[in-house]
């Protein structure tokens, strides 16, 4: 294999293994302590409850769904803890949930950085080294910076206004600035270690 496949092969098996995590603590949760991944992630991201999917189980069935419901109300700090197990009473039955290690918008960030990764050979050679002009990075990331900088600035208090974002608009931006981010991500890592041109026509006329 050329040196091109295997730094493609490491950055694909990171983000494999990183989006595994996140969706095996909560599953493995229910079975197991987990909190030492919970502490892990906790370096990486606020894990604000409020701003989090949990992965739920009624015992039989599991499925992905809101922590918190999702009422653009701000959640202050007090009530915003770290827990990371919820139950809601349906009736008489309780339905466990324990949250994903990152808030919804990492997961859609870690989620689309491997999606593109996985796709980009299909429409793209990994050798190619040519990095696309940064304009469509940075219009790909816009969603993400407004939403969460409007949501940061009005949380203390410096609008007229109380903005908090929902678990679909944290998904749907980071999606979109991972799925790019991915996109440069690959050639240039491919710039940094990759075999340079001289060394591959040297090679081709050996």
């Amino acid at each position: 294999m050329t040196r091109e496949t295997y730094i493609y092969g490491i950055y694909v098996l990171f983000f494999a293994v990183l989006v595994g995590l996140i969706i095996a603590t909560p599953i493995l949760s229910f079975s197991q302590d987990t909190s030492a991944l919970y502490k892990a992630f906790s370096y990486t991201c606020h894990q604000k409850i409020s701003r989090s999917l949990c992965v739920f189980s009624d015992g039989k069935n599991y499925w992905i769904g809101d922590c918190t419901p999702q009422d653009s109300v701000f959640v202050d700090t007090a009530a915003d803890s770290r827990t990371i197990k919820e139950q809601y009473t349906n009736g008489a039955t309780t339905i466990t949930g324990y949250k994903m290690p990152v808030c919804a918008r990492d997961v859609g960030i870690y989620g689309a950085m491997l999606l593109a990764a996985l796709i980009y050979p299909l429409f793209r050679d990994i050798n190619d080294k040519k990095v696309w002009p940064a304009i469509w990075l940075i219009l790909a990331i816009v969603p993400l910076a407004l939403d969460g900088t409007i949501q940061l600035v009005s949380e203390f208090g410096f609008l007229p206004f109380v903005y908090e974002s929902t678990n679909a608009m944290r998904l749907f931006t980071g999606f979109l600035a991972g799925f790019a981010a991915s996109l440069y991500a690959i050639p240039i890592l491919m710039n940094m270690f990759g075999t340079d041109d001289g060394e591959t026509k040297k090679g081709k006329t050996q």
